[in-house]
């Protein structure tokens, strides 16, 4: 099986997506079924109890390392 490969700043797009669609009343982006399985296969994301991915802690970190001010890139 064929897993997505992400382009630089791509795994953080997708994530912020899924966190911000986790939002209570926030506007649901679409996230591709191909992206979902990669992120699910990564372990960024898990199907909550109401059927909605969310973010695991691992999608948490890699969020954090993707912020301007993350602590490898400086």
């Amino acid at each position: 099986m064929a897993l997505h490969r992400f382009q630089k700043g791509e795994l953080g797009h997708w994530l912020r997506i899924v966190a911000d669609n986790g939002e209570p009343g926030a506007v649901q982006t679409e996230v591709p079924a191909h992206v979902a399985t990669a992120l699910e296969t990564l372990r960024c994301i898990e199907a909550g109890a109401n059927g909605r991915w969310q973010i695991t802690d691992k999608g948490k970190l890699a969020l954090r390392m993707e912020e301007p001010g993350a602590i490898h890139l400086r």
